[in-house]
């Protein structure tokens, strides 16, 4: 049972920052005006920093307003 809830806690925590990845690697490839090999792992991997950033704000604030 242990296993079961660390196993989907695990897969939430990666669904959410795939997520914000692929939301703002999205963003950043709408608002470059040339995107070649080199842009697009820049922001790539900017984008992969920021995801972990978001996800850090969030249980952040979720922590700080008591809620679950």
């Amino acid at each position: 049972m242990a296993r079961t809830v660390a196993s989907s806690a695990a897969l939430r925590v990666t669904a959410e920052v795939v997520g914000w990845w692929a939301v703002l690697t999205g963003l950043w490839l709408v608002l470059i005006s040339r995107v070649d090999l080199l842009e697009w792992v820049v922001g790539a991997g900017a984008s992969l920093l920021a995801a972990f950033g978001a996800r850090a704000a969030r249980v952040a604030a979720t922590e700080r307003s008591g809620s679950a």
